[in-house]
């Protein structure tokens, strides 16, 4: 696979990422339509990847550390959800939310989870080394900051400060190991739990 410039890469990060969340944050495209371009976005980076050569290897589609990536993800997703607990417990956080739970649990954990983690750490990651990127903090806060970035359409800050929180860790584990099986049921579970405990309500 041939070593591309990051300035090429820059184009492909505006028009499949910043570029539909900005659109949709100016008003220009209704706020309804995120869920579709969301999945527009996959469907093109799904192409893109296509087109590129990528390998499923590449893009965090393994077997080999499959085990590992599901026991650290495991043990961080036990960790968060006692943390959401205890801080449910102690009246720190709004409290239950249930945004259509029978559309919204089986969507988020199955659809929307592992395509976020496809495009922000698969594809960023692929993307960034095909670009000649080496180093692992630009490659982490890159991906987190991309993450980030597409919730501007939610117009609050707080929302955008954690998500690029917890975008640096998935980023950091990804790297250590990259494996999408294990990040995907890791941001899963802990974002299920969050906009139904209150802390993201408006996702």
């Amino acid at each position: 696979m041939e070593r591309r410039s990051i300035v090429r890469f820059l184009p492909v990060l505006f028009l499949l990422f910043f570029l539909p969340a900005l659109l949709i944050a100016a008003g220009i495209i209704p706020f309804l339509f995120r869920l579709p371009l969301l999945l527009l976005s996959f469907c093109a980076t799904v192409l893109y990847c296509v087109y590129r050569g990528y390998r499923p290897g590449d893009l965090g589609i393994r077997s080999d550390n499959l085990a590992q990536s599901l026991k650290v993800n495991g043990v961080l997703t036990i960790l968060f959800t006692l943390t959401l607990g205890l801080l449910f417990y102690f009246e720190l956080i709004p409290g239950p939310f249930y945004p259509a739970a029978i559309i919204f649990i089986p969507f988020y954990l199955l659809l929307s989870s592992p395509m976020q983690e496809f495009l922000f750490r698969g594809f960023h990651f692929a993307e960034m080394r095909a670009a000649g990127v080496r180093s692992a903090w630009i490659l982490i806060v890159v991906s987190a900051f991309s993450f980030s970035f597409i919730h501007i359409i939610y117009g609050d800050w707080l929302t955008l400060a954690l998500t690029f929180a917890v975008g640096l860790l998935w980023s950091a584990i990804y790297y250590r190991i990259p494996n999408l099986v294990g990040i995907s049921v890791f941001h899963g579970v802990v974002g299920m739990l969050a906009v139904m405990a209150g802390v993201a309500r408006n996702m």
